[in-house]
């Protein structure tokens, strides 16, 4: 008798043992099994990488038209804003007579500028750097220094100055202006960094200019160089400025082109001097009050 229940219990323990490894076969079998080689979820990772795919896509094409409608706006805005000084100068034509007209319409002019000079500042902060010009940030930082915003005008000609690359004309008009703006919100030292960095243009470009194009180049910013310590009252410096203008004059071979610089030299010493605090005209006046002379990009051209 205890014979048969020892020979029972291990019938049952062998069954017991057998369906443990019948469990753990079958365990080992579904892990062999991969489930990436299941044809269902391989359908669904296609189908999801696929709407992956076309998500990307979607927001690339609608970022683009975001980035040239943004752009389109940007130069209407632009072309607009560089039309109305020269409205200003027709209404004044036109009303010469009537100074009362004259007044208001300047008045709703400059309100009309401000207005569209901050929409484009707005838009060029949202457009990655890389789809806008150096000239465009420049156009946008002038008009804003015009509306008496200067902090904004400094951000925008510094992204200017960034994006200038290798253009020699971007690059120097992008510097003279930065270096004015830090003389007008009386930072003088750091608008002689950048004077000099100007000066110093050609040695940071990898292209070659000739000769004529050099000195014409570090001859207009010496002159801008003069106007602004002009516009700080520092006269010294700035004849200082003028007169290493006129030696670069000197050496330029004989032209019209040397003509006419020697010209823009001349009445640039002429207002310097007239409107020296010797003749009780100004000092500390801002540039923007001093007569001036229009600043010419680096010409590229032999003359």
């Amino acid at each position: 008798m205890n014979e048969d229940n020892s020979q029972n219990r291990e019938f049952i323990d062998l069954n017991i043992l057998k369906r443990e490894v019948d469990s753990l076969q079958i365990a080992v079998n579904s892990k062999t099994s991969s489930w990436i080689t299941s044809l269902p979820v391989i359908i669904s990772l296609i189908s999801l990488l696929f709407s992956f795919g076309t998500t990307y896509v979607s927001y690339l094409r609608s970022e683009n038209q975001e980035i040239h409608d943004s752009r389109t706006e940007l130069r209407s805005l632009l072309q607009r804003i560089a039309y109305i000084p020269r409205e200003q100068m027709e209404m004044a034509k036109r009303y010469e007579n009537d100074s009362a007209a004259v007044g208001m319409i300047s008045g709703l002019m400059n309100q009309e500028n401000s207005l569209l000079v901050r929409q484009a500042a707005e838009i060029a902060r949202k457009i990655p750097p890389k789809y806008i010009s150096a000239v465009e940030y420049t156009s946008i930082a002038n008009a804003l220094q015009l509306a008496y915003e200067m902090e904004g005008a400094k951000e925008l000609i510094d992204k200017a100055i960034t994006v200038s690359e290798n253009n020699l004309n971007d690059r120097i008009a992008a510097l003279r202006m930065r270096a004015n703006l830090l003389y007008l919100i009386g930072q003088p030292d750091a608008g002689r960094v950048d004077y000099q960095r100007s000066l110093n243009i050609f040695s940071e470009l990898k292209s070659s200019y000739n000769d004529f194009t050099k000195r014409s180049t570090h001859i207009w910013t010496e002159i801008a160089w003069a106007y602004s310590e002009a516009g700080i009252g520092s006269i010294d410096f700035a004849l200082q400025h003028i007169a290493n203008a006129e030696n670069h004059a000197k050496n330029l071979i004989d032209s019209p082109g040397k003509d006419q610089i020697s010209k823009q030299i001349s009445q640039a010493k002429s207002n310097i001097i007239q409107h020296s605090p010797l003749n009780n005209a100004f000092t500390n006046t801002p540039l923007s009050k001093i007569p001036s002379i229009e600043l010419p990009s680096a010409n590229t051209n032999n003359n």
